[in-house]
């Protein structure tokens, strides 16, 4: 009976003091979840960009090219968004000639004509020699109906004083040749691609033939290999021999913002494809065949990935650069044949001005960081110098932010 008299609940004071230190609690929780959805949206963005800049790294890794865009767009509500996406290089066709009946993922191709296996007599073991009206082709296949790009990389040993000979053609969409120069045993590359201007469309019939052709006949017919690399990224093409640029467009540019010129965007064109996106391959070819050796051939496409085109959430704006964006990916970094420098995308959330901007830095040499500005920053290079390091740090460099935010190597 003694104990349970000395027991006695709360007063109405503590009772006061309670409820009102949990209303304060509560008032701030409730202002925090009510701002969750709106600083998200830079936060999400981020990490899209930093997904989809890490995923065209990586896909460049080994000489291939990856292309990442960000633009203005529609959704289906017909509100203005923002477009982020990307398109990357696969392998296509492989063929090193060790036998004649085999290529990269067990593809059999149908011999046409004299095709045979010269034993030996390859840059390395043995390669195809093609004879008069000889070729290998392929069914139809959607692999072969590349839209965003190609990437032809090929030894040849050709005969000489031929007029035309086809290295590869994707049937009614691209075609690289060997074109004789003149009367004598050099040739001119070519090629050929059935372009469209459009960046939406899948498959179209409707398209205008363009030739691409290098300069100076710089494949000899000497008896002598010739490496031949020909590529087109749906804005501009080259051409080399041997490693050396022999294509000279009008103006080659690089962008130190990744922005497309003014009017560029209209530049910008894709290799159309049939509408039932299958196309037929040859190597060599029907109608002007391949005479001569061939050895390591490898035939890339660079196509649209649907799953890396994106709508960013919110209503963010791209404070820098201007849009649309273009960025290409070559071997692990930037193409330095089209970016002379490191790429930065500033971005914010125009609801919520006060939330600090976003800063995502892609270096030359495959670094991915992004940062939050300072409110109020101007300009590309605009960032809190509280994240700035001591040691000279430049935008490329993954050094992270002082809030946990961190830049994680590209490579």
């Amino acid at each position: 009976m003694q104990q349970r008299a000395n027991q006695r609940g709360f007063s109405f004071i503590e009772l006061v003091v309670v409820m009102g230190a949990m209303g304060v609690l509560m008032g701030l929780a409730v202002g925090y979840i009510g701002n969750i959805g709106q600083a998200t949206f830079v936060v999400q963005a981020k990490g899209m960009l930093q997904e989809t800049a890490y995923r065209c790294l990586s896909a460049s890794i080994g000489d291939r090219r990856a292309i990442l865009t960000l633009r203005q767009a529609e959704n289906s509500d017909g509100d203005r968004i923002l477009r982020i996406g990307a398109a990357v290089a696969r392998p296509v066709l492989t063929h090193q000639f060790e036998t004649i009946d085999f290529a990269s993922e067990a593809r059999a191709p149908l011999v046409q004509g004299d095709v045979e296996l010269d034993r030996g007599g390859g840059r390395v073991g043995n390669c195809a020699k093609f004879g008069p009206a000889s070729y290998l082709s392929f069914t139809e296949q959607s692999i072969f109906a590349m839209t965003e790009g190609i990437e032809l990389d090929v030894w040849v040993k050709p005969e000489s004083r031929v007029r035309q000979m086809t290295l590869v053609h994707g049937v009614e969409s691209y075609e690289v040749l060997l074109s004789q120069s003149g009367d004598s045993d050099a040739y001119d590359v070519r090629l050929r691609l059935k372009l469209r201007k459009s960046l939406d469309d899948a498959t179209s019939t409707a398209g205008l033939e363009t030739v691409f052709e290098s300069k100076g006949a710089p494949v000899i017919a000497d008896g002598r290999w010739s490496r031949v690399q020909v590529s087109y990224d749906g804005l501009e093409a080259s051409i080399r021999v041997n490693g050396l640029e022999c294509y000279e467009p009008e103006s080659r540019r690089r962008r130190p913002g990744g922005a497309l010129g003014a009017g560029e965007i209209d530049q910008v064109q894709r290799i159309a494809v049939p509408p039932s996106g299958l196309v037929a391959l040859t190597i060599s070819g029907n109608t002007s065949p391949y005479r001569g050796r061939m050895d390591s051939f490898r035939l890339m496409g660079v196509f649209r990935s649907e799953e890396l085109e994106r709508d960013l959430p919110g209503p963010l704006e791209v404070m820098f650069p201007a849009l649309p964006l273009r960025i290409v990916f070559r071997n692990g970094g930037l193409d330095p044949d089209v970016h002379s420098g490191d790429q930065i995308i500033r971005l914010r959330d125009t609801a919520n001005p006060s939330d600090p901007p976003l800063r995502l830095t892609m270096g030359m040499y495959g670094t991915v960081s992004a940062v939050y500005e300072q409110p109020g920053a101007t300009g590309p290079d605009a960032r809190n110098p509280r994240l700035r390091g001591g040691d000279g740090e430049d935008g490329g460099d993954a050094q992270g932010s002082a809030d946990g935010e961190d830049g994680r190597d590209g490579r």
